[in-house]
Formats: structure tokens, C-alpha cells, sequence
């Protein structure tokens, strides 16, 4: 595997087995930190700046998993609310943000997926992640190809067709990325069709897309809130 490339991979044994995925993630962490560090509280060390789970408000930054809430679904989807069929509009301020990965797929071939859930698809203030791959855990995997941008730069396509051969599919980068506050984040894809018209009238396909890694957060109070409420 060469530098700045990818795997597709079973995410359990990858965490278990490969010290070159561990390796590539305590760089990125550490790569996080000292930019979390130098950008929030810049009079410390990055072991005196990072509180991970518990950190002193206002003293120091957290570390917690990447939060749904953080992004937005994809502008032609509909996300299921408390596992019932409602459907909302498409387009940013009618989808609402996500209190979890699955979303509900309504329209067919080339779409947006993911996005940064502030105006201009950035990710909210005060938040920075760190990105190592993407997990799809679908029983039946509709999205066939992926890219994605991150502020100005681009990430050319991906066919994912692959993962189909895999029990716990995620596609893992040799080298993370970290997506800073206020930045832009876009996921687009190809989801495979048509689409399912069920017996009770409601349309769509449930994946789910699960970004891999972590999100560092300044201020302590914006994760405090009800699980799955928006940040």
C-alpha cells in the first residue's frame, strides 16, 4: 500500500490485527490534538490541552466519537424519524440534521450523501474531526461509488462494489484527513436503483454511512445536550 491511498477491509479485524491501521490513527490523533491545541488553547501543551471525555470547561478540549448531528443528509433523501416512514422535504433546512446514520434513499443514481450540517456545508464552530474512512454497514449495500471534498480539496472516485465480499465492510485511508471548524465537507455517491415502493406506499432504500475517526470540541456545554438533539 502506497502513501495517500486506501483499503477496503473487515473493520473488526482491522482494529484488532493491523498495526499499520493503529499506526496511521495515532498519527492522525496526534496530528488533531496539537491543531486543536494550537488553534483553542495555544498557551499549553497538547497533554495539557486535551481533556478527552472529561475535560475541565473552558480550561481545556474534548475528544468524543463523530457525532450525526455534526452533518446533514444528503439533499435528495429523507431521514427516518424514531424508525417510522415520515419523510421530510429535500434541500438544506427541510432535511433536518440526524440523530443517527441511517438515512432513507428516494432517489436513484448520482447524489448527495453526507454534508456539513452549517450553511455552505461546513462542519458547526468549535468542532474539528478527525476522518480515517467510512463503514457501511448494510445488510443489502445500495451506494456503489463515492467521492468527496473537503474545503477546496477533491477526492477522486471510488467504486466500493468490492465490499460486497466483506461481513463489517469500511474503506480505511492509509493517511486521515482532519476536517477543521467551519469548513466544508461534501460526500456525494451513486446509489444503486430503482428504488422500492413498499406494500404500505412509502418509497426508499435505509443505509447507512458512518464516517470513521474522531471530533475534538472546544466547548464542553455543545455535547452536553439530549443524545441525538442538534448541535
Amino acid at each position: 500500500m502506497g502513501s495517500g491511498g486506501y483499503i477496503f477491509c473487515e473493520w473488526d479485524s482491522i482494529e484488532k490485527e493491523v498495526p499499520l491501521f493503529r499506526d496511521a490513527f495515532k498519527r492522525l490523533e496526534a496530528d488533531a490534538i496539537l491543531k486543536c491545541t494550537n488553534k483553542w488553547f495555544p498557551k499549553l501543551t497538547p497533554q495539557q490541552a486535551c481533556g478527552y471525555l472529561m475535560p475541565k470547561s473552558g480550561e481545556q478540549f474534548g475528544r468524543t466519537s463523530i457525532l450525526p448531528t455534526l452533518f446533514r443528509c444528503g439533499s435528495s433523501t429523507a431521514h427516518v424519524v424514531a424508525g417510522v416512514g415520515q419523510q421530510f422535504g429535500s434541500g438544506l433546512g427541510a432535511t433536518p440534521a440526524p440523530a443517527d446514520w441511517r438515512q432513507l434513499f428516494i432517489t436513484a443514481e448520482h447524489q448527495e450523501l453526507l454534508a456539513g450540517s452549517k450553511a455552505g456545508n461546513t462542519i458547526p464552530e468549535d468542532f474539528i474531526i478527525a476522518l480515517i474512512g467510512f463503514a457501511f454497514p448494510n445488510q443489502q449495500q445500495h451506494i456503489t461509488e463515492i467521492k468527496w471534498q473537503i474545503g477546496d480539496r477533491k477526492y477522486g472516485r471510488l467504486n466500493l462494489e468490492d465490499m460486497r465480499s466483506y461481513n463489517k465492510p469500511a474503506l480505511v485511508l492509509e493517511e486521515g484527513v482532519i476536517i477543521d471548524e467551519e469548513q466544508s465537507f461534501e460526500l456525494y455517491g451513486y446509489v444503486e436503483g430503482p428504488i422500492p415502493i413498499h406494500h404500505d406506499g412509502w418509497r426508499g432504500v435505509r443505509q447507512r454511512i458512518i464516517p470513521l475517526g474522531a471530533a475534538y470540541y472546544k466547548v464542553k456545554d455543545k455535547v452536553l445536550g439530549a443524545p441525538g438533539s442538534t448541535i
